[in-house]
């Protein structure tokens, strides 16, 4: 802690980065001065609450590319290695929000003097209040209980050498603070266009439902994984200590969904809006619109200010604070955000059910659904299906524009969402135009040392012209409104303990599924049918399950918000992160499929098999279980069980052991 003083007590760069419109980012720094003269006026307030914006967007907190958040090497986006590592020296993830908190405190600090109108610092107050409760619930979500930091520390303070508070006492805190944010900040329609990006109203309703439902489902479950990860406080971990008032798994999830359910209403009046401007591509290009600049965001060229889904973003704009990453070259090289196969085959055909059906409960009779085409043909299992999965995956049988020079191709005229495709000669020909086209289809192959793990996304990618690199600068979300959906979703049926009405599904989620194209969830949908696709983490195998509300719930989350950075922290409130992230996973289907019989057609391996495993064998092999009738028969597999080691301790992270070193009293995580 001494070291967080360090940085954090000196001159304080309140404005170090910005966040809004143009006009918003525009604002004259108070970068210069002393805390003392910084706050006479209100206008001083409002400028310091500007400078309380530090989120991670594009970049991390330590200026790094968040690449790794896009939900990397986890069972959504296909597994390599986990776990098995050891406590780090230091961690920026627990120094940074703490400079930051300090600002927070510096702010309320002067607020509780100011002399003048409290009602014309309002606005500023509940900023502070939100951002020290954003922060410490970073702070949660990575190493549990912390220690609070609730007023301005000098390094004299006792808290500085004092113990963790318990995550109970840090998570009665960040609700306290949100709850004194939400009526001091202005509702979404009364901020002035010049300050649109601020926080809002709803964003701290919406922000306080995330941490209930957060809360909620972390006691529910992961009291349940036979590991004590609160320790006793004095010698491992942070402790179990609860405030006398702290709330009950009902009443969180009470609030949660009475406050999303706040949101949404507010939503239907017109304030906020699920973004559905590009058709069966919406999805797709919501998380991409990069506008200004030449740049045309999507084929119907619909810039930022058709975005009403973001509830709170990162902002960027291509004039004043660009993204800074090498965005659509990561997205195109496959090294973003990705969908394994397991996850692929989860997502739904349009008529709301699963690829694979029973009506039985046995697997033996298990049959596609009438919709799914199966896998046998390269593009046909991508037919019929959810337009988050086909809109934002890698399909075989068709180009995409990007904004990349090398791939030859950015958009660049309204009403084409892809270029026109080409195809090489037939019989071969070895001068064939077809070659040098970057739109060309060709038969799929298996090369490369390949695992065929999964389909790849395009999410985030940038399409238009003129963004050279590191100057993409689509805005971050933060709390989409869909989110929202999810939130009062899963919260109404955790307090129905698996029930729900179709009512609650019509007001959330079923308005998420209309924009994907799939039919809207029911009770009368899913009773009596199992889920035969249903891949099993404990046993490593694909399974009939019957369906139920919660793991609907649960894949309607997964599929809006993949690649967003909730994954992991959902497995773990879940209770299911060592589960899912242990054990050998399958690919994707290899044998029985056109990989067995089609040649290759392009200019290098021309006339070779697609699937040709004398020459390319595929890294680990395929998967041919119990024979023929093995449902996994036949799948490649993807990563082998040894190479995952993720365990109950990796739910916490490890205390950095410089800050340890400094304060005895800050005692390690269990199992570090």
């Amino acid at each position: 802690m001494k070291s967080i003083i360090s940085k954090i007590f000196s001159p304080v760069m309140l404005l170090a980065l910005l966040t809004g419109c143009s006009d918003f980012l525009d604002k004259e720094p108070l970068s210069q001065g002393t805390e003392a003269i910084f706050f006479t006026t209100p206008d001083h307030f409002k400028q310091a609450a500007n400078g309380l914006y530090n989120l991670e967007g594009w970049k991390d907190y330590n200026d790094k590319p968040t690449y790794y958040k896009m939900d990397q090497n986890l069972d959504i986006s296909g597994l390599g290695n986990n776990g098995g590592g050891s406590a780090v020296e230091s961690n920026f993830q627990w120094d940074k929000p703490y400079s930051y908190i300090r600002n927070c405190n510096i702010l309320l600090t002067k607020a509780n003097e100011y002399a003048g109108n409290k009602s014309e610092i309002s606005a500023a107050i509940g900023t502070a209040y939100f951002f020290r409760a954003w922060q410490h619930f970073y702070l949660l979500q990575k190493f549990g209980g912390i220690p609070v930091a609730d007023h301005v520390m000098d390094v004299n303070d006792p808290v500085l050498y004092g113990a963790r508070n318990s995550r109970y006492e840090v998570a009665d805190f960040i609700i306290s603070d949100l709850k004194s944010a939400i009526p001091l900040l202005p509702k979404e329609k009364d901020i002035a266009a010049a300050d649109k990006g601020k926080v809002s109203n709803e964003a701290a309703k919406s922000f306080l439902a995330r941490v209930l439902l957060y809360e909620a489902t972390w006691e529910k479950y992961v009291t349940g994984i036979g590991y004590d990860l609160d320790g006793d406080g004095s010698s491992i971990g942070a402790g179990n200590a609860r405030p006398a008032s702290y709330p009950s798994i009902q009443q969180m999830l009470t609030e949660a969904k009475t406050l999303a359910g706040e949101v949404i209403t507010e939503a239907e009046t017109g304030t906020f809006e699920l973004w559905n401007k590009c058709d069966s591509l919406s999805y797709y290009y919501l998380l991409n619109i990069d506008d200004k600049g030449g740049n045309m965001p999507n084929f119907k060229g619909a810039g930022k200010a058709t975005n009403k889904e973001f509830i709170f973003s990162k902002k960027y704009d291509y004039d004043l604070l660009k993204g800074g990453i090498n965005l659509s070259h990561t997205v195109f090289t496959w090294q973003a955000a990705g969908i394994s196969a397991v996850f692929g085959e989860s997502f739904l055909c349009r008529n709301g059910l699963p690829v694979r059906v029973s009506y039985t409960g046995n697997i033996t009779d298990a049959q596609n659904n009438p919709q799914f085409l199966g896998f046998e043909r390269f593009y046909d299992e991508f037919r019929n299906r959810d337009y988050r999965f086909i809109g934002s995956t890698f399909m075989p049988d068709r180009p995409y524009w990007s904004s990349r020079t090398e791939d030859g191709g950015a958009l660049k005229e309204q009403g084409k969402p892809y270029p026109d495709p080409a195809y090489p000669e037939v019989p071969y020909n070895p001068n064939d135009p077809a070659f040098g086209n970057k739109h060309t289809i060709y038969v799929p192959t298996l090369r490369g040392n390949s695992t065929h793990n999964g389909y790849g996304s395009r999410k985030f990618a940038i399409e238009g012209a003129n963004r050279a690199t590191n100057t993409e600068s689509a805005d971050y979300p933060l709390i989409r409104l869909a989110e929202v959906h999810l939130i009062y979703a899963e919260a109404a049926v955790e307090l129905g303990e698996g029930t729900i009405s179709d009512n609650d599904l019509n007001f959330s989620i079923n308005k998420n599924r209309a924009r994907a194209g799939v039919a809207p969830l029911t009770n009368a949908l899913i009773a009596n049918v199992w889920d035969a696709g249903w891949w099993d983490h404990a046993q490593g195998k694909t399974v009939c399950k019957k369906m139920n509300m919660l793991d609907e719930i649960r894949r309607e989350r997964a599929c809006e918000l993949y690649g967003e950075g909730f994954r992991e922290d959902d497995l773990k409130r879940w209770g299911i992160a060592h589960i899912n992230l242990k054990g050998q996973k399958l690919g994707r289907h290899v044998y029985g499929t056109e990989y067995m019989t089609a040649k290759a057609n392009d200019a290098v391996y021309h006339g070779q098999p697609a699937y040709y495993p004398e020459e390319y064998p595929l890294a680990h092999g395929v998967y041919e279980g119990s024979g023929v009738n093995d449902p996994d028969y036949g799948r490649s597999i993807a990563t082998l069980s040894g190479n995952l080691l993720y365990s109950q301790r990796d739910y916490l992270s490890p205390v950095p052991l410089n800050q340890m070193r400094l304060n005895p009293a800050l005692k390690q995580n269990p199992g570090w």
